[in-house]
């Protein structure tokens, strides 16, 4: 199942190659995926497998001990990072920076999500964690979330109030945020 997977594949991969802090040992499975497709594969080999998964976005403020994780990284940053914009509305990637959909938009003279300026976060990262400030957070500005659950299958989420809590987004245990 590994060896179907497009983008890069790699043992022992250094995560202190793969932070802001540049620390962190190495990950027994390193994946780079090139698309939606390559997660799935990569989600339904690590459940087989019976192998603990941790995203990686842009691993900004990420510490990594010295003895690196046992399991397997799936980084997302550089995959998943479509944006499409239709009138008001973004459609985003979970790989795409946050500082990348902000500067976008305001090209295209949409504003109002002035409180996520300078979070160094990926989409996906900013989502999970309700990134914000004390002026608002991005599930301020969220109308659906799609996820990839560990069996491969796709989820949408439509966030109703309590969804988003300080910090934290209520999405399934063991899926990853795919925008």
């Amino acid at each position: 199942m590994l060896g179907e997977i497009r983008g890069e594949v790699r043992f022992k991969e250094p995560l202190a190659f793969h932070t802001s802090l540049r620390c962190g040992g190495p990950a027994d499975i390193f994946v780079l995926p090139q698309d939606v497709d390559d997660v799935r594969k990569a989600l339904i080999f690590a459940d087989k497998e019976k192998l603990p998964v941790h995203v990686l976005g842009g691993g900004n403020n990420v510490l990594v001990k010295d003895r690196g994780i046992r399991g397997m990284v799936v980084k997302l940053e550089g995959c998943l990072g479509r944006m499409e914009f239709h009138g008001e509305e973004v459609t985003i990637g979970g790989g795409a920076g946050l500082s990348t959909m902000i500067r976008e938009a305001a090209a295209l003279g949409l504003g109002g999500m002035e409180c996520l300026v300078g979070i160094p976060a990926t989409i996906g990262g900013a989502l999970a964690m309700n990134a914000g400030g004390p002026d608002g957070a991005i599930g301020d500005f969220v109308s659906a979330v799609y996820f990839l659950h560990s069996d491969g299958t796709i989820g949408e989420l439509k966030p109703a109030p309590g969804a988003f809590s300080y910090r934290s987004l209520n999405f399934p245990t063991g899926a990853i945020l795919l925008g």
